[in-house]
C-alpha cells in the first residue's frame, strides 16, 4: 500500500471529516436560503452550495493526501497525477432537492484503487446520519451494522429507479419505468442516488435499476450495498466490477435478482437509442 496511505482508517476518518465539513455548508446555505444557480450543459444544476462544500471536501482530502488523483462532480478531474488511489467526490448529491426545499440530499465521497471502491462515506446533514464502508469491513449507518432485505419477490420489492438526464426521456427508460411500476410494490425517482443506494444497503429499499448514458464509475453507494450483503450486475447479469457500463441493477442477492434480470433481460442496452417522449 502506498506509503501515504497508510491505512484504510486513516483515509476513512479523512473521509468523514471531509464529509461532515462539507454538508455543514450545505445544511447552512439550505437554511439561509442564499446561494446563486445556475444551469448545466445537462440541464442539471450547480449553485454556490456545491462550489463551495466541494472546496472545503477538496482542502481536507488534499491536506492528507497532496498525490492522489481526484475526481469531483463540479470540476471533473483535477489532479494529473498517476496515483492509483483515486478520490470520487460529489459535494451535492440531490442538488434539484436541495433548490426545491425537499430535506433529501447528501455529500458523497469515495476512494478508489484501480477503480475499485475501498471507502465510502455518504452523509445527510439534515439528519446527521452518516453512511460508511471498508472494503471488506462491512457497511455501518452511524455506529449501526447494515445489511440488505431478505425479500425475493419483486411484488413485495421497494425499487428506486434511476435514470439520467440523457436517458430519462427515452422510449425504452420509460418502458422499462412502467414494467417496475406493474411489477414491484413501489418505485421511486428521489433525484438523489446516493441515498437511495444507502437505503438498499440499510435494507429499507429491496433493488435499483440505473440506466446511464455512459458507463458509470464505482462509488460510494455502490460499495456500501457490496458490504451490506448486496449484490451489483449489469442488465445481462455480468458483475459490474467485470464489466462497468451505464446500465445496471443491485438487490440483496436473494432470488429478487434473478427475478429482477428477467425482467430487465430485454432492454438492449447496446441498441442505438433516439426515439424520445418530449
Amino acid at each position: 500500500m502506498n506509503t501515504l496511505l497508510s491505512s484504510l482508517e486513516q483515509a476513512l476518518d479523512v473521509a468523514i471529516d471531509a464529509a461532515k465539513s462539507g454538508g455543514r455548508t450545505l445544511l447552512r446555505y439550505y437554511k439561509d436560503g442564499s446561494y446563486l444557480q445556475r444551469a448545466k450543459a445537462d440541464t442539471s444544476f450547480q449553485t454556490t452550495a456545491d462550489l463551495e462544500s466541494e472546496r472545503i471536501i477538496l482542502e481536507r482530502i488534499c491536506q492528507t493526501f497532496p498525490d492522489h488523483a481526484i475526481f469531483s462532480e463540479e470540476c471533473g478531474h483535477l489532479s494529473s497525477t498517476s496515483s492509483v488511489y483515486q478520490w470520487v467526490i460529489d459535494p451535492l448529491d440531490g442538488t434539484e432537492n436541495f433548490l426545491l426545499g425537499m430535506p433529501y440530499f447528501s455529500s458523497s465521497i469515495t476512494l478508489c484503487e484501480h477503480n475499485i471502491p475501498l471507502i465510502a462515506v455518504v452523509y445527510n446533514p439534515l439528519t446527521e446520519e452518516l453512511y460508511k464502508a471498508v472494503r471488506g469491513k462491512g457497511a455501518w449507518l452511524n455506529d449501526v451494522r447494515l445489511h440488505v432485505s431478505k425479500t425475493s419477490h419483486l411484488r413485495e420489492s421497494r425499487a428506486f429507479f434511476i435514470p439520467d438526464f440523457r436517458t430519462k426521456h427515452q422510449r425504452k427508460t420509460v418502458h422499462l419505468r412502467n414494467q417496475l411500476y406493474t411489477s414491484c410494490r413501489r418505485v421511486l425517482d428521489t433525484w438523489s442516488p446516493a441515498l437511495d443506494w444507502c437505503l438498499v444497503a440499510s435494507g429499507k429499499g429491496d433493488l435499483l435499476v440505473v440506466m446511464a448514458g455512459d458507463p458509470l464509475q464505482p462509488d460510494a453507494g455502490m460499495l456500501l450495498v457490496e458490504e451490506a450483503g448486496g449484490k451489483i450486475t449489469n442488465f445481462n447479469g455480468t458483475p459490474f466490477s467485470q464489466q462497468m457500463t451505464g446500465y445496471l441493477v443491485a438487490s440483496n442477492d436473494t432470488l429478487l435478482h434473478e427475478r429482477l434480470l428477467q425482467l430487465v433481460k430485454d432492454y438492449d442496452i447496446h441498441a442505438s437509442e433516439e426515439q424520445r417522449f418530449d
